[in-house]
This record gives C-alpha cells, sequence and structure tokens, in this order.
C-alpha cells in the first residue's frame, strides 16, 4: 500500500468525496460571507445552497480538467 485513505482507492468513491468536500467549502464559506453581509437567515440559506451548487460543479471541473495519468488507479496505471 503506497498511501492514501483505503475507501478512497476507488475511483467513484474518490470523485463523490472530492465533490462534496468542495460543495461543503462553497456552502460554508458563502452562508458565512452572507452572514456577515445580511444578518436575515434567509439570505445565509440561499447564499449556502447557492455556494454548494457552485462548489460542486468547481469540484467536478477540477476532476475533469486533472489529467488522466493523475486519475488513473493503481492497477491501470501504466
Amino acid at each position: 500500500m503506497s498511501g492514501g485513505l483505503p475507501p478512497l482507492r476507488n475511483r467513484h468513491v474518490a470523485v463523490v468525496f472530492i465533490v462534496v468536500m468542495y460543495a461543503l467549502m462553497g456552502a460554508l464559506l458563502s452562508a458565512l460571507s452572507a452572514a456577515v453581509l445580511s444578518p436575515a437567515s434567509a439570505w445565509g440559506w440561499a447564499a449556502a445552497v447557492v455556494g454548494g451548487c457552485f462548489g460542486a460543479a468547481f469540484g467536478m471541473w477540477r476532476i475533469r480538467r486533472t489529467p488522466e495519468g493523475e486519475r488513473a488507479d493503481e492497477d491501470n496505471a501504466s
């Protein structure tokens, strides 16, 4: 074993993990910035939803932009 989290060795699980982490970070950052700018909680929830969507889209974009050699599983890498 050459490092890494064992559950994330599966390519599909790793993709879901990356997208979910970007979505959570986007939601957190946008909700915090909305809370600073406006005390209304409705704006915070709306910003969290929009930030989560943008974060997930950014995560998918980053996965697609990563070269195939870096995305390859150890079993398939040559």
